[in-house]
């Protein structure tokens, strides 16, 4: 039995560590996209200033695009890897029988088995901000 214990435990260790890699992934991803959502707004802001023209928009508006889509399915992906660890703890669980996970695996399991929906709205928001605050300005005169 302390045999299996042991073994459960170093499953649960290494679910923990594949985890935190998949965050570590997560987050180098989410500074650039931090950073292109900031580009995306100064390079319009900088057009503006020059007088762009109308094609000069339309590319500004699709890097826009480009960078708030690219936002938004970093959001889904972040999530499926917090839905997808809570899932695979939860396996484990099943799988050990009577040996129970540590409490710091259980509450996991407790508070992210399903999609997040403030997670994913918070998110979302901040991507489609982006948009608007990187398009706005190129469409509308926002001079007064």
């Amino acid at each position: 039995m302390e045999e299996l214990v042991m073994q459960s435990a170093w499953f649960e260790v290494g679910l923990w560590e594949t985890y935190q890699t998949g965050r570590g992934a997560n987050a180098s991803v989410g500074i650039a996209m931090i950073i292109a959502v900031w580009v995306a707004a100064r390079f319009s802001s900088v057009a503006m200033e020059k007088g762009v023209n109308l094609v000069g928009k339309i590319i500004l508006t699709a890097f826009a695009a480009s960078v708030a889509l690219g936002g938004l399915a970093l959001v889904a992906t972040i999530d499926a890897v917090w839905v997808g660890h809570a899932n695979a703890l939860a396996g484990l669980d099943v799988a050990n029988g009577d040996i129970d996970l540590s409490p710091g695996s259980q509450l996991y399991i407790d508070m992210n088995s399903e999609s997040n929906v403030l997670r994913k709205t918070a998110g979302y928001i901040f991507y489609i901000c982006g948009f608007l605050i990187a398009t706005v300005q190129l469409w509308f005169d926002t001079s007064k």
